[in-house]
């Protein structure tokens, strides 16, 4: 086996970072002791044994990475049964390493968020080349010089085919026979469509000088060449200057990385040669095209962003900035990062931790991070010898500085490969661990597409034999009840609520209806309360998506969900039978306030990764059918009351958007969901009718009740009613297109509605309810469902 010794780096002295010197026992213990205290609840959760503590603070505050004396990198043997992420192993280059003996430290190359990781690859100097060595995801065009062929350019071809069309009115073939004819450009597929081999109008001239704006020009622009252009390092943008008519000017935009500022630059610009140096490193070092006035030229840097202004000495049009360079098609380096980006998924690694927003709100966030050479180096197995894990380390400034740490777990010989296992501790069933696995080391896909079409199967069979009980048609008012505790109500809440006829009381004890977020069903077994026991079902997402599956199967109204800590590998089966599919991630652990943002990505690689911190479900989401930048949400409310008859409340319909990223008329391959904006209903619907016709819209609301109504069937057939206590429930639908060019409405969630957030202060809800549950609804706010019966 051929081994290279691990340099071993970066070993500082205590003193030189200003850490107490170890010679002084009472400061040293001091300092230990407020560490432990900081990092205490972290290191149990690790299960980093209490001796190694020590080990591990002292190599924290002088920086020791001596992984390297223990250790060297060796080949990796592909006949053995660990599994390696690079082509080399770590194998063990001393005589012995005995269980819990040391802990070491490992850096992280590269840390980023879900949101950042495509436009990190695209803006951090070095990055992406260094991603595509770790990946083996090189980029066949980068070599390509000049302007693009029409070949190339033909996804850009068709975006601008719809441009043509409805400025000119030629047919969708003719428009494209133009823009290849043309190379591709916009203007001048427009004017020959016009008026080929005639003298522009005035209406067109007007018309070229709007295109020509747009792209950075103006009249008595030069347009035979390309305004702007990208490389792998730059941007360049050929500009007039002072508001001239002339290309005198050169606009260079160099991206700078995180935490770099003008101290760090060196620009040197001389009139036939410009040098750009960043901390050191050289990014850019040529010869000009053409001379340029050093003096009148000038350079800045903003948000992160290096911008240099040449001004050019004659006035032209530069094919390149510098000679020899290399340009690249946007749009295939789009396509290029996102393929690197998807690859990626194999390397990262995730820690969630807690970030103050601008509003000085506590929220939570995931980092993802890919470990240096040496962590990357340490093989899989399902029988490990060391265990490796992220350690955020608070140092004494307040600083936060995340690595990870090494420890052996078993005896490790001389020659021996470190293995850990990459299955997250908790994943023990053998198929589930396979289609994780799946993720980092691919493998043949045919026992996840069985997984898959075994579970649909059984899905088809349980939709064949589903019970549906029946809903009431007629009421049972619940008369003697008058007094009514609502937890947290205010006072406006309480008059309403005694306009209605009721009494408001400020104890539990002297309530007949009680109405409260807790528990409380066994504290009051002689009052009604809001506890239905299909609240128990719809407590979390999680138990939404398996309870409707498991009594629902396969329905046309249902979101397609998986529960990935035990669906993990049917997921992946479903992921890759249809692979333009999208996924939204969902977690429900820990408090509401404090759980992780949902995240909507389109690779599975992803979806299974973010098991790692937290994330449980993966739901089939879809775009907006009015919007394609959004997801549209529709909120209905259904109250069943204790002798199981269902109102829904069609007063009013909540919807709400997020926000979604596009690339390229798509959404971006992973991102954090945006946060829901309430949308006015009544504007959602004209939305709706001018783009899919008033009938169409008169029968969304119908598809959700039936809906609403089916489901609250389904589940009683499981789930009886105890008679005594009702329910009131907040039924989520995503809107997207239908197959018929409709709108399909599609279950995504049900959750009991909260008393705190939104009865306590609410003047109308609840003496609608108590109004409903009494026998009298209101027929203006409540809507009987489900009544015809099978």
């Amino acid at each position: 086996m051929s081994a290279t010794k691990y340099p071993c780096s970066r070993i500082l002295l205590a003193a030189a970072l200003g850490a107490p010197s170890v010679d002084d026992a009472s400061s040293y213990m001091l300092q230990y002791g407020r560490f432990e205290a900081v990092h205490k609840s972290q290191l149990e959760a690790l299960g980093l044994p209490a001796h190694l503590w020590p080990v591990l603070y002292r190599k924290l505050v002088t920086d020791t990475f001596d992984i390297g004396s223990y250790v060297a990198f060796g080949d990796h043997d592909s006949s053995s049964v660990a599994k390696g992420l690079t082509e080399h192993s770590l194998c063990l280059s001393v005589e012995q390493l005995d269980a819990g003996s040391n802990v070491f430290l490992v850096d992280h190359a590269w840390t980023t968020t879900v949101d950042q990781i495509i436009e990190n690859l695209d803006r951090v100097p070095g990055l992406l080349e260094r991603m595509e060595k770790l990946t083996g995801a090189y980029d066949s065009l980068a070599g390509s010089t000049g302007v693009v062929n029409a070949d190339s350019l033909n996804p850009e071809i068709e975006d601008n085919i719809p441009t043509v069309t409805s400025m000119t009115g030629v047919s969708e073939e003719k428009a494209r026979e133009l823009l290849v004819r043309v190379n591709g450009c916009l203007i001048d597929a427009i004017m020959a469509a016009e008026d080929e081999g005639k003298e522009a109008t005035p209406a067109q001239n007007t018309l070229q000088e709007q295109i020509l704006q747009q792209l950075g020009g103006g009249e008595g622009l030069d347009n035979s060449r390309s305004l702007q252009w990208r490389t792998r390092g730059y941007d360049c943008a050929q500009c007039a200057l002072d508001g001239g008519d002339q290309l005198d000017g050169m606009e260079v935009s160099i991206p700078l990385g995180p935490g770099a500022s003008a101290r760090d630059i060196e620009c040197t610009i001389a009139p036939k040669h410009l040098t750009v140096s960043v901390r050191g490193n050289h990014v850019l070092d040529g010869d000009l095209h053409a001379e340029v006035k050093p003096d009148e030229s000038t350079w800045s840097v903003e948000n992160g962003m290096l911008t240099i202004t040449l001004t050019k000495r004659v006035a032209d049009s530069w094919p390149e900035l510098v000679i020899g360079e290399k340009h690249v098609n946007p749009f295939e380096l789009r396509k290029h990062l996102a393929r690197v980006g998807g690859e990626l998924w194999r390397y990262f690694q995730g820690y969630d931790c807690m970030v103050q927003g601008a509003d000085q709100s506590v929220m939570k966030q995931t980092n993802w991070y890919i470990q240096d050479e040496v962590g990357l180096s340490v093989a899989h197995s399902s029988d490990p010898n060391v265990c490796c894990l992220p350690f955020l380390y608070l140092g004494a400034q307040g600083q936060v500085s995340p690595f990870s740490i090494i420890w052996p777990i078993k005896p490790i010989s001389c020659g021996d490969t470190l293995t850990r296992d990459f299955c997250p501790s908790w994943l023990k069933d053998a198929r589930q661990r396979q289609g994780y696995l799946q993720a980092i080391f691919p493998a043949p896909t045919q026992p996840l597409l069985d997984a898959y079409l075994e579970f649909a199967k059984d899905l088809e069979q349980t939709a064949t034999s589903a019970t549906r009980a029946n809903l009431a048609a007629t009421p049972a008012p619940i008369g003697h009840a008058k007094r009514v505790f609502v937890s947290g109500a205010t006072l406006d809440a309480k008059e309403t609520i005694s306009a209605a006829g009721f009494e408001a009381v400020a104890v539990v004890e002297e309530a007949d209806i009680v109405l409260d977020d807790d528990d409380t069903t066994s504290a009051h077994a002689d009052k009604i309360t809001n506890r239905h026991p299909l609240n128990n079902v719809f407590g979390s997402i999680d138990k939404t998506v398996l309870a409707l599956q498991s009594v629902a199967g396969i329905q046309d109204w249902l979101s397609a969900g998986f529960h990935l800590p035990t669906q993990v590998s049917e997921f992946i089966g479903a992921a890759l039978m249809d692979g333009s599919s999208w996924w939204m991630l969902a977690s429900s652990q820990g408090p509401p306030n404090m759980q992780l943002p949902r995240v909507v990505t389109s690779s599975w690689a992803a979806a299974v990764r973010h098991m790692d911190v937290g994330y449980t479900s993966a739901l089939k989401c879809m775009p907006s059918a009015v919007a394609p930048d959004q997801v549209h949400v529709a909120e209905r409310l259904a109250l069943l009351t204790p002798s199981n008859r269902l109102y829904i409340w069609h007063k009013d319909m909540w919807i709400y958007s997020h926000r979604i990223q596009l690339r390229d008329n798509k959404p971006e391959p992973y991102q954090t969901l945006a946060p829901a904006v309430e949308v006015a209903e009544a504007l959602f619907m004209e939305q709706l009718r001018a783009k899919f016709g008033g009938k169409v819209v008169d029968s969304f609301a119908a598809k959700m009740d039936c809906i609403i109504a089916d489901t609250v069937r389904l589940l009683l057939g499981i789930d009886s009613s105890d008679g005594k206590d009702f329910g009131l429930f907040s039924f989520r639908f995503v809107l997207g297109k239908g197959a018929d060019d409709g709108i399909a409405p599609l279950l995504q969630g049900v959750s009991p509605v909260s008393v705190r957030e939104r009865l306590a202060n609410n003047t109308h809800l609840v003496p609608a309810i108590l109004s409903a549950l009494s026998g009298s609804p209101d027929v203006a706010i409540w809507k009987q469902a489900g009544v015809q019966q099978d």
